[in-house]
């Protein structure tokens, strides 16, 4: 084993009740090749519509939810956002996508992973296979076994790579009755996340069973991780329409699908325009610290940063006790060095303690116990504090003649 370093989550610590590229992602689709400018299983770097239209990706017949995915994106986020793409053959099915090759054993999305060189953080789906669809609990089968895959395999890619990423996928051929679905919130699947809706009809010019994770992806792109994609102060979607199904998500039950923990649309009281509802992740919130997109961003983050500064220690060679045990002022200079790079970086993204000017909202701290002479084994634990949000506000209103005692 060469040496390295091991970065492991530490979970429930929360007390939970029921320069890093953050918005860079990377996009799997079905398609279809264009003749000398777009190959499959081939990944591509684009930054707007111009470098779409260069690629020969058209709203056509074999391109259109790729096309159409690509532009609900960039309408989101913005021109200039660089995306990473990968088309793959129209006969397989997501599930595959996350599945090592039985010849090669590399797996479809690492080629993915890996073009972007750890930059991509999350990855997002996008279907229109020409496979028959098996309808189970409400939506395609092959769903959650391509949640359980990329689960497996993202968890796989974070430990290997140190570049932590998660996937959202669609709930594909949705069949509109959220009583059929199962929910996802007593899974254990903190690296993926499912998105019921879509900005068209699914019975319209083109019949599309799939669902718009662009939309999604736009939002996350361009605010900051420790923010929710479905934060009312943002604003409203740029798409002006959304379904689940052929229905206005205005008249659809969101509420049911997102208390069985799926993402999807909503609308506000006296609001114009369309939000994302919530950002769970399919996992038991009650036991799981990376329960929603927002957490799993920002410790995600976290381990990016620390993983640079800790990594220009590899090799280095530092003074130990007469015990064996690491330097003191060795250790807390590089346990300074990992909370002022991760403060730095994370600047408004960590909660801060604004009665203690010393607090910057995350602790490094090494294993002082440890003798590090006879194992060359250095373990350092670092813990970040997550900024929290108003999930549900509760308002006492009422008259008062005397409003000095209220």
């Amino acid at each position: 084993m060469l040496p390295g370093i091991n970065i492991e989550f530490d979970n429930g610590n929360l007390d939970t009740v029921v320069s890093t590229a953050d918005g860079v992602f990377g996009l799997l689709a079905s398609a279809v090749a264009v003749v000398d400018k777009f190959e499959l299983n081939k990944a591509y770097q684009i930054k707007n519509m111009a470098d779409v239209a260069n690629l020969g990706i058209l709203p056509d017949v074999n391109n259109y939810v790729l096309y159409r995915w690509l532009e609900k994106f960039y309408e989101e986020a913005g021109e200039g956002t660089k995306l990473w793409i990968m088309g793959r053959a129209k006969t397989e099915v997501v599930s595959f996508w996350f599945t090592p090759d039985v010849a090669t054993g590399v797996t479809p999305a690492k080629k993915l992973y890996d073009a972007s060189n750890g930059e991509i953080s999350i990855s997002f789906t996008a279907y229109a296979g020409t496979t028959e669809v098996v309808i189970e609990n409400g939506m395609d089968a092959d769903v959650p076994l391509a949640k359980s895959k990329s689960q497996t395999f993202n968890d796989l890619y974070t430990t290997e790579n140190f570049a932590p990423v998660f996937t959202i996928l669609e709930a594909y051929a949705f069949t509109g009755e959220h009583d059929d679905l199962l929910t996802l919130l007593e899974g254990s699947d903190n690296r993926v996340g499912i998105f019921v809706g879509n900005t068209e009809k699914r019975t319209g010019d083109v019949t599309i069973n799939g669902c718009s994770t662009s939309v999604l992806a736009g939002r996350l792109a361009r605010i900051g991780v420790h923010e929710n994609a479905g934060k009312r102060l943002t604003g409203s979607l740029a798409t002006l329409t959304a379904y689940i199904v052929d229905l206005p998500v205005e008249e659809f039950d969101v509420e049911a699908l997102h208390d069985k923990g799926f993402i999807t649309f909503r609308t506000h009281i006296r609001k114009s325009g369309y939000w994302i509802s919530d950002d769970p992740l399919a996992t038991d919130p009650a036991n799981d610290d990376y329960s929603h997109i927002t957490r799993r961003r920002v410790i995600d983050k976290a381990l990016r940063v620390a993983h640079n500064i800790a990594g220009e220690q590899i090799l280095n060679d530092f003074d130990v006790t007469n015990e064996g045990k690491v330097d003191p002022i060795y250790a807390k200079n590089v346990e300074g060095d990992i909370e002022r790079e991760i403060a730095a970086q994370m600047d408004g993204e960590i909660s801060r303690d604004s009665t203690n000017r010393d607090d910057f909202g995350v602790v490094a701290e090494f294993d002082k116990n440890a003798v590090v002479s006879a194992t060359s084994r250095t373990n350092i634990k670092i813990r970040v504090r997550p900024k929290t949000m108003n999930r549900f506000i509760e308002i006492n209103l009422g008259y008062a003649v005397n409003l000095e005692n209220v």
